[in-house]
């Protein structure tokens, strides 16, 4: 029995080290196609080959460093739900666009999970640091960027309203955090409305789409100088 359970360590020991290296492997191999151009922040992140790195901080922050003004798609035309397309512009008080800006955006599923198995992430910083759908972006010129992803669900046994969250980081400016919500929403009603408009969440209504979106919101952030 003793001989058995060893091996059954032993086992379970080269599994393990097996899995990190493979991990490390893949890791090293994302950063390797964005380094090199043949591969876009968003191609690595609709990659089923790299789903599993996606709760992984090293993964993370290689999809960070290499984040650009191109289009960001953080969800496969395999991901359940309704597919939309986001429209951002950020600019300062005075009306002026702010190029450059580094976006952190993340939300839930079609399900109202962050992760792929579960509801929400305990480990850490739980969701905020580990959600599946995530993604870095900046802004361009004109201070805007495109967002292509499937409409998030509230979370289950909740009356939360579905929301993106994001994070928007510039020189010179204010860390800026919001959520982007949904008018057609039918959580988004009575007092819930009300708290996440004192909340100063973004609330968008749907526009029209072409194929192969189902809705399309447009949000504009301003953000204060330091």
């Amino acid at each position: 029995m003793k001989a058995s359970a060893l091996s059954l360590l032993m086992a379970l020991a080269s599994l393990q080290t097996f899995s990190q290296t493979d991990t490390a492997k893949l890791i090293t191999d994302a950063e390797n196609k964005l380094s090199d151009h043949t591969s876009t922040v968003s191609g690595i992140l609709t990659d089923p080959a790299y789903a599993m790195l996606h709760p992984k901080t090293a993964f993370r922050d290689i999809i960070k460093k290499y984040a650009d003004t191109r289009t960001l798609t953080i969800a496969n035309d395999k991901e359940p739900g309704k597919k939309i397309k986001v429209d951002v512009t950020v600019k300062d008080k005075t009306g002026q666009p702010i190029a450059n800006a580094l976006i952190y955006l993340y939300q839930t599923d079609a399900r109202g999970w962050y992760a792929a198995d579960a509801p929400h992430v305990l480990a850490y910083e739980g969701d905020i640091r580990h959600a599946r759908l995530f993604g870095y972006v900046k802004t361009d010129k004109a201070g805007k960027f495109e967002l292509h992803t499937v409409k998030p669900s509230g979370y289950p046994r909740s009356d939360l309203p579905a929301h993106i969250h994001v994070h928007v980081m510039a020189e010179g400016y204010q860390s800026y955090v919001t959520e982007f919500l949904f008018d057609d929403d039918e959580r988004l009603v009575g007092n819930i409305r009300e708290q996440s408009v004192r909340n100063q969440f973004i609330i968008a209504k749907p526009g029209k789409a072409e194929a192969p979106f189902s809705q399309k919101f447009t949000y504009s952030l301003t953000v204060e100088k330091k």
